[in-house]
């Protein structure tokens, strides 16, 4: 990431993840111990995932919009499996605990055995639900995304805390969090759909994330269950970082007053500018279309902001349009299956 070589330096001027822009300086300590949680230094955007834009403002909002799309190969064809098959490579990182994870890799350090390793990597993709219609994958994807992309540290291992495999966490889809200069906590609540039509996936996917952010902190706020689970399992191994994070969530301390929240969320959907299936794709085609798609996409995001009344909330839309939704749900599932 363009801003983790000077971390320690609470002046140093950063760059943002995506837009390249000046960042102001920000909360060293705490914020380059987040910055070092993050895991995996490859990113979707790498080869799977491609800019269609970024940084799309909706006027009278906080809110930007940002649009990827999966990429071509070599012969003009969708890329879809491949993207499953990285988001798949890092189940281990998505779905368990960043101290468990280490323990196993200090059992091979010892050992010279990676049984431990091929335990938790079998425990990852048995926690996926199996059924035909979910989320999961765009969870994933909002994961993929908001780690090394847009620099934003997970802090709860949602996928650890399900009662029961094959079933769905019920609750935020991602806890993510960075630090910035006057020691303000931005915690992220993440939400993410993944519908064939992109109007009901943009509607559905903001009016999940709404109450997290609306709701004054207390009890009975919907996000309070998750708050009480970062403070219990926060999903460090650093403990010095666990203690820092922990007084902006105790309500009788002052760090609670700094406290922020705002919103990452994705929508996957599907999308006639792509080829269909065994038709070979031209990219100088697929993204003048998507380009002229984006406006449309963006000013329906900035609607429904404004109805569910978060347009005071900073929010990172996402949006990644595929051929088939269903296409890519149904080969991710598949690569999870460890019979």
């Amino acid at each position: 990431m363009a801003y983790a070589k000077n971390v320690m330096n609470p002046q140093t001027t950063l760059l943002n993840p995506v837009t390249k822009r000046t960042l102001a300086p920000f909360n060293a300590d705490l914020q380059a111990m987040l910055l070092a949680a993050v895991r995996g230094r490859k990113k979707v955007t790498d080869a799977h995932l491609r800019v269609i834009d970024r940084d799309v403002e909706i006027e009278g909002t906080l809110t930007r919009v940002h649009c990827y799309a999966p990429t071509l190969d070599g012969n003009g064809r969708m890329r879809i499996k491949r993207l499953a098959e990285f988001l798949r490579d890092r189940v281990i990182e998505y779905a368990i605990p960043r101290s468990k994870l280490e323990k196993a890799q200090d059992y091979l350090n010892e050992t010279n055995s990676p049984s431990e390793i091929v335990k938790i990597h079998i425990e990852a993709k048995n926690l996926f639900t199996k059924l035909k219609n979910t989320g999961e994958g765009g969870e994933f994807l909002l994961f993929a995304l908001a780690e090394p992309v847009f620099g934003l540290t997970q802090i709860l291992c949602k996928m650890s805390l399900k009662t029961a495999t094959g079933v769905h966490y019920h609750g935020t889809d991602g806890v993510y969090a960075r630090c910035d200069s006057e020691g303000y906590l931005h915690v992220y609540w993440g939400e993410s759909k993944v519908y064939a039509n992109v109007t009901t996936a943009i509607t559905d996917c903001l009016k999940s994330l709404a109450p997290y952010l609306l709701d004054e902190p207390a009890e009975d706020a919907s996000s309070a269950r998750d708050i009480v689970l970062v403070n219990e399992f926060a999903d460090f191994s650093d403990q010095n970082l666990i203690a820092a994070l922990k007084r902006y969530f105790d309500d009788d301390d002052a760090k609670s007053n700094k406290l922020r929240y705002c919103g990452v969320a994705l929508v996957g959907f599907d999308c006639e500018g792509f080829p269909a299936e065994g038709e070979i794709g031209i990219w100088e085609t697929i993204e003048p279309a998507l380009r002229a798609a984006l406006p449309n996409w963006s000013a329906h995001v900035g609607k429904r902001v404004v109805q569910e009344k978060i347009e005071s909330f900073d929010i990172h839309f996402i949006c990644v349009p595929m051929r088939s939704v269903d296409e890519f749900r149904k080969y991710f599932l598949s690569l999870l299956e460890t019979a």
